[in-house]
């Protein structure tokens, strides 16, 4: 028995790869140029928070930032894959990540127990907390439940909450071939998920965006529609 599983396993596992990299073909040749701008401008966003942080001497919460970038470039690559119910998990993942670094900034104690893996925090505790933090100059409160009903959307994803969110079910798994419905959806999550981080964070720094590598912060800024970015220029 598992010499034959053994061989079959060796037998399907090239044809695998070769189904992704056919779908990967079709889906960079189906992704207008706009389109890829857009997407791989999104996957430097905390990499370039990362050297914002160090040049603010923050260093201690390179894990998280690598985690986040690691989330959005794996949502990324997974969505050129077509598999889209994995590539919204990691959307989650990076809102959930975002939160708790903006939380563990003041509470070193508490950073201490979660690495160590004893200490857990509520989205919606997180998301009060956040509201309240005296860093933000206006009235977030909307602003951070947006975040939260993207959160609680993304999730639905991972609990299956009903067979839309099953990967089985996409257009892409039934004709294995690039769904321009199943690609748009993901991209309007994706591109509007890290908006909101982006925005959540300087919103956070904002007294400390002179600081910032100008390189960085043009990037992170660049984002920014034109209302939002007077938000965060204003005195």
């Amino acid at each position: 028995m598992k010499e034959k599983i053994f061989e079959i396993a060796k037998e399907d596992l090239p044809l695998y790869f070769q189904d992704f990299k056919n779908f990967w073909d079709e889906s960079t040749d189906q992704i207008s140029d706009d389109d890829l701008f857009e997407l791989y401008r999104a996957t430097l966003v905390f990499k370039n928070w990362k050297l914002s942080f160090h040049a603010l001497d923050i260093n201690k919460y390179d894990k998280i930032l690598d985690e986040i970038y690691e989330d959005i470039n794996s949502s990324l690559f997974l969505a050129i894959l077509g598999l889209y119910r994995s590539a919204h998990m990691h959307m989650r993942s990076s809102i959930e990540l975002s939160m708790q670094l903006i939380y563990f900034l003041h509470h070193p104690i508490e950073y201490k127990q979660w690495h160590d893996g004893d200490f857990v925090i509520k989205h919606n505790d997180l998301a009060e907390y956040i509201i309240k933090h005296p860093n933000f100059k206006i009235d977030i409160r909307n602003f951070v439940e947006s975040i939260t009903r993207n959160w609680r959307h993304l999730s639905k994803h991972i609990h299956a909450e009903s067979p839309i969110f099953f990967q089985c079910e996409k257009d892409i798994r039934k004709t294995n071939s690039f769904s321009v419905k199943d690609y748009g959806i993901w991209k309007t999550n994706y591109l509007r998920n890290i908006y909101r981080l982006n925005k959540l964070l300087l919103l956070f720094f904002k007294n400390d965006l002179s600081r910032f590598p100008e390189n960085s912060r043009n990037i992170l800024l660049s984002l920014l529609k034109s209302d939002d970015l007077s938000l965060i220029q204003e005195n």
